[in-house]
């Protein structure tokens, strides 16, 4: 699915909440609200130069550490839309500087429950890039990490709704993740989904810092969620975010996706067709983005039924991006337009595409699909699933 457009979110707004409560100059505030700001624009340059100016001024501080592994996620989640292998060694040599960095600053400082949320929110986005990887026990053991340093500073001010983040987001995925990771869950994994739901809500409603991005939680659980399914639901939620950031392309696909989930298809190619105008023309609509658009329009017109257009679609769109290293989101468009192949009676050439995903040294999971068609080709009486990648 669209994984995870909000963890980066959840930790800019722990840095920005972290801001007030260690004793930062009122400079130091503005800097760190505008970086904040660059963030949600996506606009990374941007909050770069101010995460500089925090640097400088408090090099020692958990939050400019903080910052600086935040931008380096955002840009390899998406910048390179997880795609890049150079981006992805950058932020891992980051956050292992950044909690080296903020575990010296707890030892030559009093508690602070802020300095422990925003070690939480580190480890927290540490687990979901290790999430991302497949890496699933190293996620798991990240993930506790974030949770036992959320805990602390919940401790240190109960009232903290912002640090419930933590614990609703682990609830709900040690809660589903079972279906993962089957014997660690047996081993050493308890959750309830049902309580994290509560626990989002909570922070939804109360957080000061980060209720938008429990909403954005929301969302993505409403739409990828067997259990909790609720496309209309997620649909005002997102369209409540693109209203507050109208100039966050990404949320403007989020809701996209959502109008897909409610079986708004013709909407879907209409604004797919809008979002793709936009790119390279509208700034933040980078060129990474025509994957998506591309699969947006294709994947609508194929639960139309319409998958000879699906299949021109999608032959755009290899060509589109046919300069651009291999993301999740072309890997998809292969993979969908395979689909289209099979279910044209063009079983040779579907094949050829399903073997060059399997292939492929990475595929995001996107393989285990493939292989499911090789052995049995998709009919156009097949539903065609999410619109997004796995």
């Amino acid at each position: 699915m669209f994984k995870k457009l909000f963890f980066a979110c959840a930790a800019f707004l722990v840095f920005c909440a972290a801001a007030f409560c260690l004793n930062m100059s009122k400079e130091t505030l503005e800097w760190t609200d505008k970086s904040v700001e660059a963030i949600y624009a996506l606009d990374f340059d941007r909050a770069e130069v101010y995460i500089d100016k925090i640097v400088k001024a408090n090099p020692d501080f958990p939050i400019a550490l903080l910052g600086r592994t935040m931008i380096n996620w955002s840009r390899f989640e998406y910048e390179h839309e997880k795609s890049n292998p150079a981006q992805a060694q950058i932020f891992e040599n980051t956050i292992s500087a950044a909690l080296e960095g903020i575990y010296s600053w707890l030892k030559n400082n009093p508690p602070d429950e802020y300095a422990y949320l925003a070690l939480g929110g580190i480890y927290g986005v540490k687990g979901r890039f290790e999430l991302a990887n497949r890496n699933y026990i190293s996620a798991y053991f990240s993930g506790r990490k974030g949770l036992k340093y959320m805990n602390k500073a919940l401790e240190l001010d109960p009232q903290m709704y912002d640090a419930m983040l933590g614990e609703g987001v682990y609830q709900y995925y040690a809660g589903t993740l079972p279906a993962m990771i089957k014997i660690l869950a047996k081993l050493v994994i308890s959750g309830n989904a049902d309580k994290g739901i509560e626990y989002l809500d909570i922070v939804k409603d109360k957080g000061r810092f980060s209720a938008d991005t429990a909403k954005l939680l929301l969302v993505e659980i409403f739409i990828e969620s067997e259990k909790y399914y609720n496309p209309a639901l997620a649909a005002r939620y997102i369209n409540e975010m693109i209203k507050k950031y109208p100039n966050n392309p990404l949320y403007k696909f989020v809701g996209i996706i959502a109008d897909f989930e409610n079986g708004n298809y013709n909407k879907v190619i209409d604004e797919a067709k809008k979002f793709l105008s936009k790119i390279g023309k509208e700034k933040f609509y980078n060129d990474i983005y025509l994957a998506r658009a591309y699969t947006a329009i294709g994947s609508a017109q194929m639960a139309k039924g319409d998958f000879e257009a699906a299949k021109n679609t999608f032959e755009k769109s290899l060509k589109a991006t046919g300069g651009q290293e291999m993301s999740r989101w072309q890997m998809w468009n292969i993979l969908r337009l395979a689909q289209t192949l099979d279910a044209l009676g063009k079983r040779e050439q579907a094949v050829k595409f399903y073997k060059s995903i399997i292939s492929s040294k990475q595929n995001w999971g996107i393989d285990d699909i493939a292989k499911q068609y090789l052995k049995k080709p998709f009919a156009k009486s097949m539903p065609i699933g999410h619109m997004s990648p796995p």
